[in-house]
């Protein structure tokens, strides 16, 4: 259960902010009839590119917390895009 939880903390930190730049970018690039489109192809997009940005470049250390919680570094990348893919593949629908 733990590493649900750790996992999820993971994702969290990413979800936030990947969702609300897919929105406001599908909302300045889309038209309205297409929005749910523009929001899950820019999500599917933006979460790889949050974790790259919030783990790789800003806070490499806190890849150690997980690890010790049993998740390793490419676990998490795997995770983020299975993540990444369905919710936008969700949002397109």
């Amino acid at each position: 259960m733990t590493t649900f939880r750790s996992l999820f903390l993971f994702q969290w930190k990413l979800i936030v902010p990947a969702l609300v730049l897919s929105v406001l970018l599908a909302a300045l690039m889309m038209e309205l009839d297409h929005l749910r489109a523009g929001i899950g192809i820019a999500f599917i997009f933006f979460m790889p590119t949050m974790h790259y940005f919030r783990y790789e470049l800003k806070n490499p250390e806190e890849y150690f917390f997980y690890y010790n919680m049993g998740l390793s570094k490419l676990r998490l990348w795997i995770y983020t895009i299975i993540f990444s893919l369905s919710a936008g593949l969700l949002l397109m629908i």
